[in-house]
Order: C-alpha cells, then structure tokens, then sequence
C-alpha cells in the first residue's frame, strides 16, 4: 500500500521525478571519477588548461601555450580563472583536480536541470523529463564532465542563455533579462564564439513580437554590462599587444586549418611546411604567429573561391557541416562503450532528430521556441564550418536534439493515447 501511495504521487506529480534523474545523473559522473580517477584525460587543452590556472596563480598572468612570457589572447579567460579559483582553495596537486572534476559533475548535473527546465517551459513535464534523462545518460557528455575542459562550464552558460531567452520572451520581465545577461557574460568569457549569440536572440524576439521600445531600453544596458565585463579585458589586452582585441587573437591557426578540410583543391604547400614558413619569419609571439597563419588562410581561401568555387561551397557548407556532426567527441572509451558504438548511438540521435522536426508545425503558441533552438544549431554549427570543423564544439548543442526527439515522442504519444497533458511551467 505505501508503496503504491509512493508511485501515485509520482503519478501525480510528475515533475519530482526529475530529482531521480539528477541523482542518477551526478551518480553516473562520480561513478566515472571515481573507476578512472583524477588522472582522466586527453592530454590536450585540458592540460593546457590547468598548466594555465597554476601560472595564474604563481605569476598573475594568464598564458596557455608553453615558454609564453606574456600574457596570451590565445582563450578567453574563463577557463584559467574558474580553475586557479579551485587551486587556490585546494592546491593544485591531486586533490586539486580531484575538486575540479567534482565541481565540473555538478556543473554536469545543473546541466540536466537547466534542460528538464527547458523542456518543460517550451512543451510539458514529460518532454523535460525524458530530455533530462537522455542527458543524464549520455556517455560522451558523462566523460566531457570528467575533463577539465571548457564545454562543462559553456554548457552550462549556455543552457541558463537559452532558458531565460525564452523566458524573457514570453513574460518580459527584468529579473529574466538580467540572469540572460550574466549567462551570457559568463558565456563569452568561455568561449568567444558565442559572441553573435545576440543576433539569434533578436529573430527569436522579433518573431515574438518584443515589445521595441523595451528592447531598445535593454539593450542599451546590455551594452553598458557588456563594457564593464569585458573592458579591463580589452586594456589588458591592448596593454601587452598594442592593439584593441576584443575577444581572442587564436583563430589563426583553426583558420588555416580549415582550409585544408574538403575536396577539390588541395593547392600549395601543405599544412606542415606552411607552419615551418611562418615560424622561420620569427614572430615575436604567438599572437603574432596566429596573425601570420591567418594571412595565409585567407590567401588560400580566396585562391580556393576564384578558382573552385564549386567545391568551395560543398567543402565549406555540406563537408564541414558533415564532419561536425557525423561523429561524437568521444576520445577515451569509459565502462566499455566503444567508439564505434558511441558514433552508432549518435547517427540515430541525429536521424531521429531530423525526424522530428516534422512536428515543429504543429505545435500552436510553442514553434517559435523550436526554431529558436534550431536557429542556435544552424549558428553554431555556420561558425564553425568558416574554421575546422570539429564534433566537440557541437556537443553542448545535444541538448537540443534530446528536445527535439522527447517533444515528438511526447506528442505522438498523446496522440495515440488520446491524452490530455497540462503544460506545466
């Protein structure tokens, strides 16, 4: 009897399932700490990252690459910054990374949260239910939370972006406009290619109807938060480079890259000797050295477009986009998922993703919501095909296929049954 009692609350009120799927999901990421340990890595940015947060802390500079003496505009400086705050608490020896990798599964599990949230504001309870367990349980997402990587924390950013995006919206008001803002902020100062995030937001919000002059208003203050954040940025910046860089000074080196990826015209040195050319000009450090190769990336991009337009256009739109999203980033299998299984599991997510897009029409007051989430998607994914297209940086974007598939199982569901589901906020 009690535990029937127990299922009919549930049954009732559905919602606190989601603290199970949360429980399960920081269940899963301490179960992945704890059988690979602290140890867990890539050996990549990763490294790279936490050899940064210890010389901020030693020097007060924020470098990345080694043998910098100055300050570099490689990253942006969330990443150093989030990690030597945790070092100068716990060290930076192994107990240090071990508090890291904690912190970065319950940034992992609020993850989880933000997309049940999510979910259940733009469809119901069951769509943000069901997205939060595919989240929760997504192995390749389960292991990023294991890496000291900038994607946990993006991630997480980005979900809070999203979530009050829609929320401001729909309801206009303040407090929503303000939690956007400092998601956003703290977005950016992760990753610089949300930087035209904004320009998503405002078709989303004309779609809406926002009311202009209230648009108008915010984002003047939008723009003074912007300043006040990223100002001693661009004057330390300036300071140690002579010259004003907003954001990074790294897309050098994914640009050239890119230009190597495709088909069609593969003209020149190759990747290597060019690499060797430029450091033979001696630059004076790696911005400069970004500068140079970004030179010539863009001699070979408008070599490639007056020559072989043609396979431009198929290199740079369906080659890259395909790159992207035919593979999950998945570098060290965990609890004996194979890669190959991984990348099966991930075509279907995709498929069955494109699959549900068919039921955006049919969604009354909410299909604005779904193109918005689509629109991040087409974003994200255009930016990173002008550089090298890479399937990490598509990962915290998952999400929105888990809400894709979960809105379409919900609906057809309903229709089948012929129930009725409330929508929750």
């Amino acid at each position: 009897m009690t535990k029937y009692l127990h299922f009919n609350f549930y049954k009732k009120n559905p919602q606190k399932i989601i603290w199970i799927i949360l429980f399960i999901g920081l269940g899963i990421r301490i179960a992945t700490l704890v059988s690979y340990g602290f140890t867990l890595t890539i050996d990549s940015d990763d490294q790279g990252y936490i050899r940064s947060a210890k010389n901020l802390l030693e020097t007060g500079k924020i470098t990345y690459h080694l043998g910098e003496t100055i300050p570099t505009v490689h990253i942006m400086p969330g990443q150093p910054l989030l990690l030597a705050a945790v070092f100068l608490i716990f060290g930076s020896g192994d107990i240090g990374i071990c508090a890291a990798k904690i912190l970065w599964s319950l940034m992992g599990t609020m993850c989880i949260y933000f997309v049940y949230l999510i979910g259940s504001y733009i469809s119901n309870v069951y769509t943000g239910l069901l997205s939060a367990v595919f989240l929760a349980v997504f192995i390749p997402q389960v292991l990023t939370d294991n890496l000291l990587l900038t994607e946990t924390p993006f991630f997480l950013s980005l979900l809070g972006m999203v979530y009050f995006s829609i929320r401001l919206a729909n309801e206009h008001r303040t407090p929503h406009f303000y939690l956007l803002m400092t998601f956003y902020l703290m977005g950016l100062i992760f990753k610089a290619n949300i930087a035209l995030f904004p320009f998503v937001l405002l078709v989303y919000l004309i779609l809406k109807k926002y009311p202009l002059k209230l648009a108008i208003n915010q984002f003047v203050i939008a723009f003074s938060l912007l300043l006040i954040v990223l100002g001693p940025w661009w004057i330390r910046n300036y300071i140690h480079y002579d010259e004003f860089i907003p954001l990074t000074g790294g897309a050098g080196n994914p640009l050239l890259l890119g230009t190597y990826q495709g088909w069609g015209y593969l003209y020149g040195d190759d990747y290597q000797t060019v690499l060797e050319k430029v450091d033979a000009q001696n630059p004076a450090n790696n911005f400069e050295r970004m500068k140079l190769q970004e030179e010539v990336a863009k001699e070979r991009v408008r070599s490639w477009w007056d020559e072989h337009r043609d396979t431009f256009f198929e290199s740079y739109i369906t080659m890259k986009t395909k790159a992207q999203w035919e593979e999950q980033f998945y570098w060290i299998e965990i609890f004996h998922f194979s890669t190959d299984f991984v990348n099966k599991v991930h075509l279907i997510i995709v498929y069955a993703a494109l699959a549900s897009l068919f039921i955006i029409p049919f969604l009354r007051d909410k299909w604005k919501e779904y193109i918005f989430l689509v629109g991040l998607i087409v974003y994200n994914t255009a930016v990173n095909d002008v550089f090298f297209a890479y399937d990490r940086y598509n990962q915290p974007f998952m999400f929105i296929l888990f809400i894709l598939i979960s809105t379409a199982i919900v609906v057809i569901t309903q229709k089948l049954f012929r129930s009725r589901v409330s929508y929750l906020r």
